[in-house]
């Protein structure tokens, strides 16, 4: 990360030049200037020891615990130097960088804040803000910084990719690219190349990300790294058959790991090849027998294939080896309410719930579990409860949406305006939710409204070309508005699709909808992680 230390070199601590103090400091800092940083600590530790209210002493040393990896004794040190001289604003930007290594963003954001009020032109801590901002998903604010000292960021990969991100996250895909381009321009540091490429995956942009990680040597030290992230990519992007042969490749050439054997049983589950697929999952829990992401996959292929049983036992496993995650929690409660156990299932949802109160794909599988227990008004007061934590969840406004049609025509009659009326919100913050499209269409279509109900389902069948009951209402579309050819054409596709015994489709399976891309994928990537485990893990 960045450290402040320049300054430190040329500054008195106020010792004599015969001080041991002041000689163990003068040793110190010719081994940092040698990067013998070992040699730096101690000596460093012995001046503290002779002037332990020494405010540079305590900072330097600080710094150099930092340089070590050290941080959380760096923090130590430099918290006493700034008690002791709170105007030191190079202690002060080495605790920032330390906190924001930890993770510790907000006291990061203050104390780089106030740096920037005592001296508004340094560029450093400029750099750390901008990236503060960035992790703290304040987009707008981390591009006007950033952005502001472009030669800062030039020397840094991880401001490059912080930038890149913002830009993405703002709308500015081509300066996204732009600011990668400068990483892509860098053969000899292929880690950074290896890091935008990540970003640019992360972001959606497949085709940037391909470019980057099919750039990277054959040589690099992380390449089976680079040839799953490739792999990857391409299976995002819909190029199964690409990303299977990556997979194949890595394989053969000695990298048959667990995380490959589970993108792998995606491929061949997005094939249709159901029994490689569990195949290939079953032996990446062998190799990883730990991690609960390859049994939740094992769990989701089954409940796809209709299997519940099985999904059910692949949940107790997940749940076995990491009891306090809510994912196993959650596919408990899919398994169980597809097995017909309510009760259980609304056990299971409960507790997923109880570990992470903001998932909302618990707080959707509890109120469709109690709404098949015949539970409505449970049902009705867990959508509400979900509102008032996720006021912008869309699934939550297309499940709510969906109970409240099926309620059209009973004792309430204001279900049917307030079940559009939530469709109608599930788009406006999501224009891609295809199920919500479908059930705008079909509605307009018993109302009579054909016109309205095409607009929505040619938008349900570019969404999710899969799906049957969209070419199903499509085709009765056409045939009301006279279009024989086209409604042939979709009760083909409809016959065809129903024929097959199982279609991959992303919306049809809640565990994945949060991601943006509308398709399957491994259950590690759905959940968004922490930046560093994102980047040590993929």
């Amino acid at each position: 990360m960045l450290w402040i230390l320049a300054g430190r070199l040329s500054v008195a601590s106020g010792h004599a030049p015969q001080d041991p103090a002041q000689a163990h400091s003068d040793r110190g800092l010719r081994a940092m200037q040698a990067g013998d940083l070992k040699t730096a600590e101690q000596e460093f530790r012995q001046a503290v020891d002779l002037a332990p209210r020494d405010a540079t002493f305590l900072g330097t040393l600080g710094a150099v615990l930092g340089m070590e990896g050290k941080l959380e004794e760096s923090d130590g040190f430099l918290g006493k130097a700034l008690r002791i001289n709170p105007d030191d604003l190079a202690s002060r930007r080495n605790l920032a960088s330390n906190q924001f290594q930890l993770g510790l963003l907000p006291p990061a954001k203050a104390n780089l804040e106030k740096i920037l009020r005592a001296r508004p032109g340094d560029t450093t801590s400029v750099l750390l803000l901008g990236m503060v901002k960035e992790e703290l998903k304040d987009y707008g604010a981390a591009v006007h910084l950033l952005a502001s000292v472009p030669g800062e960021v030039s020397r840094q990969p991880k401001a490059l990719a912080a930038l890149a991100r913002a830009y993405y996250n703002t709308g500015q895909k081509e300066k996204a690219r732009q600011t990668l381009g400068k990483l892509s321009n860098r053969p000899a540091d292929p880690d950074g190349i290896f890091l935008g490429g990540q970003v640019a995956a992360q972001a959606g942009d497949f085709g940037t990300a391909k470019q980057m990680f099919d750039s990277i040597p054959a040589s690099y030290r992380h390449a089976a790294q680079a040839g799953y992230q490739l792999a990857l990519v391409r299976y995002r992007a819909g190029r199964i058959d690409e990303s299977l042969s990556t997979l194949l490749k890595l394989m053969d050439d000695g990298h048959d790991i667990s995380k490959v054997e589970n993108l792998l049983g995606w491929c061949y589950f997005r094939r249709g090849e159901i029994k490689r697929a569990i195949a290939a999952l079953d032996k990446a829990v062998s190799l990883d027998p730990a991690n609960e992401f390859n049994y939740l996959d094992v769990g989701m292929i089954l409940l796809k294939v209709e299997r519940p049983t099985g999904a059910l036992a692949a949940a107790e496993k997940s749940i076995e080896v990491a009891p306090r995650s809510y994912r196993g929690y959650r596919l408990k409660g899919l398994a169980e309410t597809r097995l017909g156990k309510m009760t259980d299932a609304v056990g299971a949802f409960r507790q997923a719930l109880n570990l992470n109160p903001d998932d909302e794909q618990s707080i959707l599988g509890l109120a469709t579990a109690q709404w098949d227990d015949g539970k409505v008004r449970d049902a009705q007061a867990t959508f509400k409860k979900g509102f008032e934590r996720l006021p912008r969840a869309p699934t939550l406004y297309l499940g709510f949406g969906t109970m409240l049609l099926k309620l059209a025509g009973t004792a309430d009659p204001t279900a049917e305006s307030r079940g559009v009326s939530a469709l109608e919100t599930a788009l406006a913050l999501d224009p891609a939710l295809g199920e919500a499209h479908r059930q705008l269409g079909n509605r307009a279509l018993t109302k009579g409204r054909n016109e309205e109900a095409l607009r929505h389902l040619e938008s349900a069948a570019e969404l999710e070309p899969e799906s049957s009951e969209v070419h199903y209402a499509l085709g009765r579309t056409y045939q009301r508005l006279n279009r024989t050819e086209d409604a042939q054409k979709e009760f083909q596709l409809y016959q065809k699709l129903k024929s097959q015994i199982s279609s991959p489709s992303a919306s049809a399976d809640i565990h994945q909808s949060e991601l943006p891309a509308k398709m399957l994928v491994p259950s590690r990537l759905s959940e968004n992680p922490t930046r560093g485990q994102a980047e040590a893990e993929h």
